[in-house]
C-alpha cells in the first residue's frame, strides 16, 4: 500500500512539476514578447517625439515672429511709428496664433496595450508619462487659450479693419480713432503679454522635456540593442 501511495505521490509531483515548468516557460515567453513589443513602442515614441521637436521649433519661431509683429502694431497705435496704411493693414492681416499640439498615436497605442507598465526601467516610463500627461496636456490648455484670445482680439477689434484689409475702404476718422485707442492697445498687450510670459515659456518647458524623454529612450534602446 505504501508503495502505491509513494508511486502516486511521485506521479503527482511529476505532473505538478511539469505544469509549473510549462507555466514558467509560458510566462517567460510572454514576458519576452512584451519586452520585444515595448522596444518597438519606444522606437515609435522616440521617432514621434523627434518629429514633435522639429514641429515645436517651427512653432517657437513663428510665435517669436508674432511677438515682433504685435510690438510693431502697438508702436503704430502709440504713434511711435509713422502712419503707413499698407504696412498697418498687412500687419493686422498677419496676426495669427501659431499653436502646438503634440502627436499622441504611439504613446496611446502603448498605453492601451498596457505594455508601458511592464518596462524593466520604470524611470523611462515615468519620463514618457510626464511628457504626455503633464507637459503636453498643459501646453494643449495654453494653446487653446492662445487661440481664444486671438479670436477675441479679431472679433472685438480687428473686425473694424476688415474692409480696409480687403481694400474696399481706406482709413477714415473713425478707424483712425480705433487704431489709436487705448482699448485696441490694451487688447494687443493682452495678447503680447500672454505670448511672452506664458505661451513661449510653456513651449520651451515642453521642448526641454521632449529632449529629456527622447534621450532616456534612446539611451535605453542603445543598451538593449547593442
Amino acid at each position: 500500500m505504501r508503495n502505491i501511495f509513494a508511486k502516486g505521490g511521485i506521479e503527482f509531483l511529476a505532473v505538478l512539476f511539469g505544469i509549473t515548468i510549462s507555466l514558467w516557460v509560458e510566462d517567460q515567453r510572454q514576458e519576452k514578447d512584451i519586452q520585444s513589443k515595448l522596444i518597438e513602442d519606444y522606437k515609435n515614441i522616440s521617432t514621434e517625439i523627434q518629429s514633435d521637436v522639429e514641429n515645436i521649433d517651427r512653432i517657437i519661431e513663428a510665435v517669436q515672429n508674432q511677438k515682433i509683429l504685435l510690438r510693431k502694431i502697438i508702436d503704430y497705435t502709440d504713434k511711435k511709428l509713422k502712419f503707413n496704411e499698407m504696412d498697418i493693414l498687412r500687419s493686422i492681416e498677419k496676426v495669427t496664433a501659431p499653436t502646438f499640439f503634440g502627436s499622441l498615436t504611439s504613446y496611446k497605442a502603448s498605453v492601451s496595450s498596457g505594455r508601458l507598465n511592464f518596462s524593466t526601467d520604470m524611470s523611462i516610463s515615468n519620463e514618457i508619462s510626464l511628457l504626455y500627461e503633464h507637459f503636453y496636456k498643459r501646453l494643449d490648455t495654453n494653446s487653446n487659450l492662445y487661440d481664444l484670445r486671438l479670436q477675441k482680439l479679431k472679433s472685438d477689434y480687428f473686425i473694424d479693419f476688415y474692409s480696409l484689409v480687403h481694400g474696399t475702404k481706406t482709413f477714415d476718422k473713425n478707424t483712425l480713432n480705433i487704431l489709436y485707442s487705448d482699448k485696441l492697445q490694451n487688447a494687443l498687450y493682452w495678447i503680447l503679454d500672454y505670448v511672452e510670459n506664458f505661451y513661449l515659456k510653456r513651449l520651451g518647458d515642453t521642448k526641454e522635456q521632449m529632449k529629456i524623454t527622447k534621450r532616456s529612450i534612446d539611451n535605453y534602446l542603445q543598451k538593449k540593442l547593442s
